[in-house]
């Protein structure tokens, strides 16, 4: 008897632990949903000041769409799974939250940080 009783603790306490931020296998964890939609930030960053600043007879909604979805062959995600994977950290704010907060620490990172077109990296 004690043995059973010693066993659903262990097993309530267990399953009472799980980490609130693990999300469903079919959803991207968030360390990939961070990778991803910083490199989904990034390349519309590439299309708005390199790509559409060179070439004003380039269609900006065609040549973002072409890079979003570079991105998503780069890290290996689906359309499909990427926008279920979006709609579900939306409608987890804590989740998102963390992703978004890890995006803004790496877009303050000088090595990382995105700069404009004719601008120092490093401050003289």
């Amino acid at each position: 008897m004690r043995s059973r009783l010693a066993a659903m603790i262990i097993l309530v306490a267990t399953c009472g632990c799980q980490s609130r931020q693990d999300v469903p296998s079919d959803i991207l964890s968030t360390d990939k949903m961070e990778k991803v939609l910083f490199d989904m930030l990034r390349s519309g960053h590439m299309v708005n000041n390199f790509i559409l600043s060179k070439d004003s007879s380039i269609n900006k909604d065609q040549a973002q769409i072409e890079w979003l979805n570079k991105v998503l062959i780069f890290h290996a995600v689906s359309e499909q799974q990427f926008k279920k994977s979006f709609s579900y950290y939306q409608q987890h704010p804590e989740l998102m939250a963390k992703v978004m907060d890890s995006i803004s620490k790496k877009e303050e990172d000088p090595l990382i940080k995105i700069r404009k077109p004719g601008k120092a990296l490093l401050p003289e």
